[in-house]
């Protein structure tokens, strides 16, 4: 179609055709747009919501759940909270745990200098943020951020980052967030917990104990004040730094105290004559290897309260120090005291070395959890486990001559012997020959058993690799264990729910020792006749001396001088020595230990009464006066007394026999050489040969039994005379001489009749005579042989050994 023809042909379109058609479009339009205005309007409102509940959940979350993760100093206090040692967090700042309070004083200092609307606002300062701007505006720099405390403790959380208007609002945002979650006194202490103090303190305990030596609760107006300015620049003022500086803003901030009324104007003058500290002061090192015990048991970087009692503590260093400077000129350098209560099983002392930084004398072990020889310290329980199994009676007597057993010869430590001696001063004396009897026929095995059922973990090799030597000092044990025994067994006694001892908190577990409370009342009584130090020794003429069961200990070769000592408030534990186990002539344990031991009881408070009497454990029953045992029939010299119930299955007395004598009582007779008309039966207390010859000597009222007539034919070897050594299947090593040669062994018989003369023969070979000391030297081969003595009236002794 032509050009022409189609716009006629749309100039003659009616003109109500045109208008609805714009009308529809326009109307169209119109919904378009209120459509996509809407849209618009929903997605802004859905953008701002998902904006402000993000922003929301950010602002819930934006605080960690632990706002500081520094690491912490290890601190040690004592049972009164007292400072006793701490140890640099691993940071190399003396950052002590929060305490979560913050002193009256310290609060106020603080507040009042850094933030004195603190209580008011909800984390930010309108008035102070606007101070600094205008300040940093004028200047053309920043010199203020006009911090809140709230603000400042939100710097510290996120480690001082650079100071921007950014950060700040950020830091605004935070503050605010704390303010919610925390409370004003809970985002103070945040704050004194984790201030710079200056130099590498943190914190207001750190700081209180660096600067004046005391906990911050004791600090005075202008200390506080000290410690309450630091914070604002602990960079350039700390004391020991800018000291003038310094003294200007503490007096400051003392002017402002006086003028709002915290102090009044005598307290606002005094405070301004305190002089300031010249540097940091040394931490206290009351317990410093308690400190590295804990450390060494998972407790690094805690708050460690401890039970120690704090003036007991100090008192046991100020006298273990002094006494250590004496023993110093003996060579003799290092000391360990552990005081623990039987009341509680509590550590209220714990020195575990000398407090000296001269590394030349091993200061820095601790000689409580050392392992040492433990010398005589053990014999109390062998007395009483015999006891308590009915081997003995508490004053039976028991064998004390020279003996041997096999290649062990052990020896008293004064040389002498009594042939016999009751059990309870056999133990008071200390004597070795009667315990290794004793031990022997105890049992060494179930002994060794009994002890590591006490606690005894050290001994840890079978009790064959000890033998008898075990209750000599031959295995190893540590003050702790000690104490812990003795104390165990002073709490069966006093305290009716025992418990172990600790020196953090309260051990709920019962101790494994267990022993019958007759034997252990029995035991302590024996050891209140130990001889005390030589000043001690007329304690008993003192009302005002305390009763005190005690032990000593001496360690082979003086390497070791042990003491412990019970009554029914505490167990004193004392060794002395040199940790690298060098022996010294005369480091024994009532010459070193014991003094030490005994000057820290007069410094303890005296119990008001002794153990009770267990009597309900105890049967009184008659003793025989010589032998100690149970009487028997024969016994003329007789008393009652109360002994361990378990004693009565022991036996009867085997000392007191009725024997024959003839008419003039010159001899012994039996009805093949003496009409019964002729004889008189008398009660004898007889003694072994072994035993009388060397119980004579110590008891002149001993009568030995008269011989038998050599007119009767039942003449006994064994009543005559005996061995002294060797005993039956003895095994002998002979050593060389120092000249290469080998050397010789001593054999002795005891005879009833001193002068008689014996014959002595070795394999039926005759080696010699003896008369008076019947000891004779032989050089027997290796093998084995027979030894056999025969006396003037033709008695006959006769003994197998062998030669290793």
């Amino acid at each position: 179609m032509h050009f022409s023809a189609i716009v006629s042909r749309i100039i003659n379109i009616p003109k109500s055709i045109f208008s609805d058609h714009l009308l529809s479009v326009k109307k169209r339009m119109k919904e378009r747009l209120f459509w996509l205005r809407e849209q618009y309007r929903w997605k802004k409102r859905a953008i701002k919501r998902v904006l402000f509940y993000s922003f929301l959940i950010w602002y819930i979350q934006a605080l960690p759940s632990e706002l500081f993760n520094d690491p912490y100093s290890t601190v040690l206090v004592g049972k009164n909270g007292k400072l006793l040692g701490a140890h640099i967090a691993k940071d190399g700042q003396w950052r002590f745990p929060p305490s979560n309070r913050t002193p009256h004083k310290m609060a106020v200092c603080l507040v009042t200098f850094e933030d004195k609307n603190f209580y008011y606002h909800a984390g930010a300062s309108i008035k102070g943020i606007c101070r600094a701007f205008y300040q940093n505006m004028t200047r053309g720099k920043i010199v203020s951020g006009g911090s809140t405390i709230t603000q400042q403790v939100v710097r510290l959380m996120r480690k001082n980052p650079s100071r921007t208007y950014s950060e700040k609002v950020y830091e605004i945002i935070l503050a605010t967030r704390l303010e919610f979650s925390y409370s004003k006194e809970e985002i103070l202490n945040l704050y004194t917990a984790n201030a710079p103090f200056g130099n590498n303190v943190v914190g207001i305990d750190a700081a209180s104990w660096r600067y004046f030596g005391r906990a911050p609760e004791n600090l005075s107006w202008a200390e506080s004040a000290t410690l309450a300015v630091l914070p604002n620049a602990p960079g350039l003022i700390y004391p020991g730094k800018n000291h003038q500086s310094l003294l200007r803003k503490r007096n400051r901030l003392l002017k402002m105290l006086y003028e709002q009324g915290e102090i009044d104007k005598l307290n606002y003058h005094l405070a301004l004559e305190e002089p300031l500290p010249d540097k940091p002061l040394p931490l206290p090192q009351e317990a410093p290897h308690l400190l590295q015990r804990c450390i060494m048991h998972c407790q690094k970087g805690q708050l460690i309260r401890s039970t120690i009692r704090e003036e007991v503590q100090t008192m046991v260093n100020n006298e273990t120090e002094q006494y250590a400077l004496r023993m110093n000129e003996y060579g003799v350098f290092n000391a360990a005291v552990l005081i623990t209560s039987v009341e509680t099983g509590e550590v209220i002392a714990y020195k575990g070395n000398l407090n000296r930084a001269d590394g030349d004398h091993a200061y820095d072990v601790d000689c409580i959890q050392a392992p040492r020889s433990t010398g005589s310290i053990l014999k109390p329980l062998l007395y009483a486990k015999s006891m308590e199994s009915g081997l003995i009676t508490p004053k039976q007597l028991l064998c004390d001559f020279p003996s041997r057993f096999g290649t062990f010869a052990p020896n008293n430590f004064n040389r002498q012997f009594s042939g016999a001696l009751p059990a309870n001063k056999a133990l008071s004396k200390s004597l070795n020959i009667p315990m290794v009897f004793l031990l022997r026929e105890y049992g060494q095995a179930k002994f060794h058993n009994d002890l590591k059922h006490f606690g005894f973990r050290n001994m840890n090799k079978n009790s064959g690799h000890y033998g008898l030597s075990l209750i000599l000092g031959g295995a190893e044990a540590s003050v702790w264990e000690i104490n812990a025994c003795y104390n165990s067994m002073a709490q069966q006694l006093q305290n009716p729910d025992p418990s172990k001892i600790h020196y953090v908190g309260k051990s709920e577990d019962a101790p494994k020792l267990h022993l019958d409370k007759a034997c252990i009342y029995t035991t302590f009584d024996a050891l209140i006749d130990v001889n005390r130090p030589d000043e001690e020794n007329n304690w008993r003429a003192f009302e005002s001396s305390q009763k005190i069961s005690w032990k000593t200990g001496t360690s082979f070769g003086f390497r070791d001088a042990w003491a412990v000592g019970v009554t029914p408030k505490y167990v004193v534990s004392v060794w002395v020595g040199n940790a690298d186990g060098e022996g010294r002539p005369g480091l024994t344990g009532v010459k070193a230990a014991a003094p030490l031991l005994f000057s820290i009881f007069r410094n303890l408070e005296s119990p008001r009464k002794w153990f009770s009497r267990p009597l309900n454990k105890m049967t009184r029953t008659e003793i025989c006066n010589e032998s100690g045992q149970i009487s028997n029939r024969h016994c003329e010299h007789t008393h009652y007394e109360y002994v361990p119930s378990t004693c009565l299955i022991s036996k009867n007395c085997s000392y007191h026999q009725l024997v024959h004598v003839n008419r003039e009582g010159t001899f012994r007779v039996n009805a093949d050489c003496e009409e019964s008309s002729n004889m008189k039966h008398k009660s004898w207390f007889i003694l072994p040969p072994s035993m009388e010859k060397y119980y004579v000597q110590q008891n002149p009222g001993y009568h030995p039994v008269p011989p038998f007539d050599p007119k009767c034919t039942s003449n006994k070897p064994e009543n005559i005379m005996s061995f002294i050594y060797p005993k039956r299947q003895t095994k002998i090593y002979i050593p060389r001489e120092l000249n290469g040669l080998r050397g010789k062994v001593i054999f002795e018989v005891a005879h009833t009749r001193q002068n008689s003369t014996l014959y002595w023969h070795i394999d039926e070979e005759f080696v010699g005579t003896t008369s008076d000391i019947h000891q004779i030297s032989v050089q027997p081969e290796k093998g084995k042989h027979r030894v056999t003595v025969v006396d003037e009236t033709g008695v006959l002794l006769s003994e197998l050994f062998e030669v290793l």
